[in-house]
């Protein structure tokens, strides 16, 4: 298989048109899973693809067994099926991986005639509406449907961005616990990551 390497905005593999594949480790699966990251990069997929799919690489069922809520993450998968529409694998390895993105590429029905790659990037600047709905949309629980009613309601992307939670929860769709953790996000002040302090051992003799 002929294998074309991109730098890519969205996903870390595009098997077509209408497939993407987002490919994490089994222990930041479920740290995303319960952070909620994870479902703001399963938003982004399907904002792009019609078939995005989630694969967990590792032993996820030691990960899971170790976890304090096993309901919240069955409530997580569900969410990402019926909401999202997302499809999730589970590999136990890398070889395992490569088999089912070969096996994504060689499903009858799935991938078109070839004609080159299918990488989907962020809409141009010039187009003010797709860019307005895609920032709105990075927000915190807020998807492209959702994104178009908080635009509709507040009418600029600064507006957006100054409503209180009182405001926002008059958007329908956006309840006052969704609509407080944008406000905490939009506050939250930037920090760069602190490198830890590298120790070196010196010889005594």
């Amino acid at each position: 298989m002929q294998i074309d390497y991109r730098l890519l905005e969205i996903g870390d593999y595009v098997v077509s048109s209408d497939c993407a594949v987002e490919r994490k480790t089994g222990r930041d699966f479920i740290k995303s899973l319960y952070t909620g990251r994870l479902f703001d990069q399963a938003r982004r997929l399907r904002q792009f693809y019609v078939r995005p799919v989630f694969v967990a690489e590792g032993d996820l069922q030691l990960l899971v067994g170790d976890g304090s809520k096993p309901r919240a993450f069955w409530g997580a998968l569900t969410t990402l099926a019926f909401q999202f529409g997302m499809s999730v694998f589970f590999t136990a390895n890398a070889q395992q991986t490569a088999d089912l993105i070969y096996t994504l590429v060689r499903r009858s029905g799935l991938t078109r005639a070839p004609r080159g790659p299918w990488v989907q990037k962020k809409p141009r600047a010039k187009d003010t509406r797709k860019v307005q709905l895609a920032l709105v949309a990075t927000l915190p629980a807020i998807g492209p449907k959702l994104a178009e009613r908080v635009l509709l309601r507040f009418g600029t992307v600064r507006k957006v961005f100054l409503a209180s939670a009182a405001e926002l929860c008059t958007v329908k769709g956006l309840g006052r616990a969704k609509a407080e953790n944008i406000v905490r996000f939009l506050e939250a002040e930037y920090g760069p990551v602190q490198r830890r302090e590298r120790h070196v051992t010196l010889d005594a003799s």
